[in-house]
């Protein structure tokens, strides 16, 4: 005994309920994941960035007060037996404002204080960095 089209119909629209379902379920799953789900900050991929590819040594900035106030996060490492500070800002307004901060300190730092979209760098030698030293934090720069 052949089915009746009726009745084909019906599994039809039961299997179609049932993908629907699955793929709001998939499309809902998704949803979840990207809302929780955040990838490394500029902070990390930064310190990922000079520890693996560029093989420095990096520390936390504990030392620095302005650099503490970075809401990206502050590193210290050294690039060609010179030390830099590297305070990541959230945005470009927030990096101006910690530029100003450390210009305000009083140190003639203008030639070893860089700013580089959201990131301030604090260069540790008297001298300005070279551009090889400048470079290779650049490299590592992240948004």
């Amino acid at each position: 005994m052949e089915p009746r089209p009726a009745e084909e119909w019906r599994y039809v629209s039961v299997a179609l309920a049932v993908v629907g379902v699955l793929a709001v379920a998939q499309v809902a799953g998704w949803l979840v994941y990207r809302s929780v789900h955040h990838g490394p900050t500029a902070l990390e991929l930064t310190e990922k960035c000079l520890r693996r590819e560029k093989l420095l040594a990096v520390d936390a900035a504990r030392n620095d007060p302005i650099a503490r106030t970075a809401r990206g996060g502050a590193l210290v490492t050294r690039v060609e037996d010179n030390g830099v500070q590297v305070a990541i800002a959230r945005t470009e307004e927030e990096a101006k404002r910690l530029a100003a901060a450390y210009l305000a300190t009083g140190r003639k730092i203008e030639l070893r204080l860089d700013v580089r979209g959201n990131v301030v760098y604090v260069w540790e030698a008297p001298r300005e960095p070279s551009p090889t030293q400048r470079q290779t934090m650049y490299d590592c720069w992240y948004e």
